[in-house]
């Protein structure tokens, strides 16, 4: 039991510096909306917390992320990022983690509901919020603040910008949702047998999480709720890039006999 203590321990500091790593060292690509950028760290939070636990992966996600941000000058990012990777790394190793037991089915299940509506809601109303603002570019001021701010220029640079966004939110609000729907009946029907449904499942609604916590922390940061929308496709693209490098390293380290033994 100690040794196996000692060995988690050891493979929590190994998972650290890998999402640090994978943050701040691979080369990154800049979101220019929100001075922040996206990044292979999400790959490695999902990874800890699959094979470690809820816990590792709070510590490791929280930890490795916000260091990541301090390391790469974005200082003002530090505790957001601390809070809201370490709730998306508890997510991850909670949904997975124990599947065989039943107390926590139930909470799980309305953790899967509660984030899955809250997305929708979330998406829609962010649709509309910039459907609003965009019927409402009479208003110079607020036009020309977001061609300023964004660097586009004009007018047409912005108005594509918005529908692309829009057309992003639309199909995200959509697929995403819809997806989870049928992991879940999937996972039901064939039970343990497809456990790794089941972190496909965690790291997707781990990833909604992210998302619309960088949004909230985004516009109390910018002082601003229209501006960080603009970053929300690039989140959705990081978690499930993310998500698609995280599940194969996954599959094949459970199969060693170093995972096997934690």
């Amino acid at each position: 039991m100690q040794d196996n203590s000692v060995k988690k321990l050891t493979y929590g500091g190994l998972m650290i510096a890998l999402v640090f790593v994978a943050t701040a060292i691979i080369p990154q690509i800049p979101i220019p909306f929100t001075e922040g950028y996206i990044h292979a760290g999400d790959s490695m939070i999902f990874v800890a917390a699959i094979l470690l636990g809820w816990k590792y992966g709070a510590i490791a996600g929280g930890l490795g992320s916000s260091l990541a941000d301090l390391y790469l000058g974005y200082t003002h990012w530090v505790i957001p990022t601390l809070i809201i990777k370490g709730i998306m790394g508890a997510i991850v190793g909670f949904v997975v983690k124990d599947m065989e037991n039943s107390r926590l089915a139930k909470v799980k299940k309305l953790l899967t509901v509660i984030i899955s509506v809250g997305w929708i809601f979330f998406g829609v109303a962010l649709k509309n919020y910039l459907a609003a603002k965009l019927e409402n570019f009479q208003n110079l001021e607020l036009a020309n603040y977001l061609i300023e701010k964004f660097k586009l220029k004009g007018m047409g640079e912005l108005q594509a910008l918005f529908d692309k966004v829009q057309t992003s939110l639309l199909v995200a609000i959509i697929l995403i949702p819809l997806f989870i729907v049928i992991l879940s009946l999937v996972l039901k029907k064939q039970g343990k047998e497809m456990a790794s449904v089941s972190n496909l499942m965690g790291m997707t609604l781990a990833g909604l999480w992210m998302v619309i916590g960088y949004y909230i922390a985004g516009g109390i940061l910018k002082g601003n709720m229209i501006v960080p929308i603009f970053s929300v496709p690039a989140n959705i693209l990081q978690f499930v890039g993310g998500l698609i490098i995280a599940y194969p390293i996954i599959l094949g380290l459970k199969r060693t006999k170093y995972i096997k033994n934690i």
